[in-house]
């Protein structure tokens, strides 16, 4: 089980199984933006494990060891598939620096040569979607962004890969997170409540992960504003732990 610890966690709703082996690490462009582009990569017909926004947050789908249906069947079985928000246009300078953080961490996790590569005839390394052309019905264009280049994008990664140790992310809270308070009441169970980030960010992971059942009274409450009922309590922690983990 592989998580990126700097990504924000936004579980696909959809089981992909364990991948058996990792050849490579597939580019692409969404040619998209941000909003609907988490939409449409939770399924059903495309999902990647990464996405990239024009913020440099990195968004987490699925575990990085499952396969993922980004580019037919032989790359959906083998290579990891990162998506960016672009159309092809340059990256911006957050977006370039998260990507590569990225690509270097995964490159090192599994031991990936930090090299562009042409799956026709080797998988082992780094490729755009559009390099998959001609194999099994891929004909897609999305790659890296002509204004960023293979050259400036693989120096980067490899800087940091060759960094001693990768930097860890810094932590992050969401505003006035003193103010948060969780109360959950299952049915025939008595109430239990926490107060403040700290306390709470745990109880908000279980809700995001498991979901409440639909006889428990529950109440979340963040810099004034209050969610009630099973349902949106929980749509709110996945929000929440996606976001701020």
């Amino acid at each position: 089980m592989a998580r990126y610890p700097r990504a924000i966690q936004h579980p696909s709703t959809i089981h992909h199984p364990h991948r058996d082996e990792t050849r490579g690490i597939v580019i692409h462009w969404t040619a998209g933006h941000k909003a609907g582009d988490l939409a449409t990569l939770d399924g059903p017909n495309v999902d990647c494990h990464f996405y990239v926004d024009k913020d440099g947050d990195v968004f987490e789908f699925l575990d990085s060891d499952s396969q993922a249906w980004h580019a037919f069947h032989t790359a959906n079985h083998t290579c990891i598939g990162i998506e960016h928000e672009s159309s092809g246009e340059a990256w911006t300078s957050k977006q370039f620096e998260a990507s590569a953080q990225l690509v270097a961490w995964l490159s090192k996790l599994y031991n990936l040569p930090i090299a562009k590569v042409d799956p026709h005839k080797n998988w082992h390394g780094i490729f755009g979607h559009s390099d998959l052309k001609g194999i099994d019905k891929n004909d897609h264009s999305d790659t890296v962004p002509a204004a960023i280049g293979w050259n400036r994008y693989l120096k980067r990664i490899k800087q940091i890969r060759n960094q001693k140790r990768l930097p860890k992310p810094a932590a992050k809270k969401p505003p006035h997170a003193q103010t948060l308070q969780v109360i959950i009441r299952p049915k025939g169970k008595p109430q239990r409540a926490w107060e403040g980030w700290q306390n709470g960010v745990g109880v908000l992971r279980w809700i995001a992960e498991h979901g409440l059942k639909p006889s428990t009274r529950a109440t979340l409450s963040l810099a004034g504003e209050k969610w009630e009922g099973p349902t949106a309590v929980t749509k709110q922690a996945k929000q929440l732990i996606a976001k701020y983990g």
